[in-house]
């Protein structure tokens, strides 16, 4: 199979994914962490209206370090962290958490991990 068709199936798995199971509201948003060639970005999304609450990344982090690439398990982590805190402060405390077709281990558990900690539940 080619790279196009798999990315094909992977992008209809997360759309029948979404379309069907994972629904936001107002009170409990929809968390989507999503990834670029570089980044970790996480949303929490209204459903309802269409709306994106809360938007964070990890190209928000200033660091001296010259990593380029920052989208390895240790930023997931950060970005859980940084994230939770910010949806505290908006008063979500419960989220239902769209994993965007990803298997659950690597970035997207440590992500969860430390949102978990922090006291957001799912």
């Amino acid at each position: 199979m080619t790279k196009i068709m798999e990315e094909k199936k992977f992008r209809r798995q997360a759309r029948k994914m979404r379309s069907n199971l994972i629904k936001g509201t107002e009170q409990r948003p929809r968390v989507v962490l999503s990834e670029s060639n570089r980044y970790l970005r996480a949303q929490a999304v209204d459903d309802a209206v269409g709306h994106t609450l809360l938007a964070s990344s990890t190209a928000d982090f200033i660091e001296e370090s010259r990593n380029f690439s920052r989208k390895n398990k240790d930023y997931a982590k950060k970005l859980g962290e940084l994230f939770a805190k910010k949806l505290k402060e908006k008063g979500k405390e419960k989220i239902v958490f769209d994993r965007n077709a990803r298997l659950y281990h690597g970035k997207v558990k440590e992500f969860c991990e430390s949102m978990r900690q922090l006291g957001i539940n799912f």
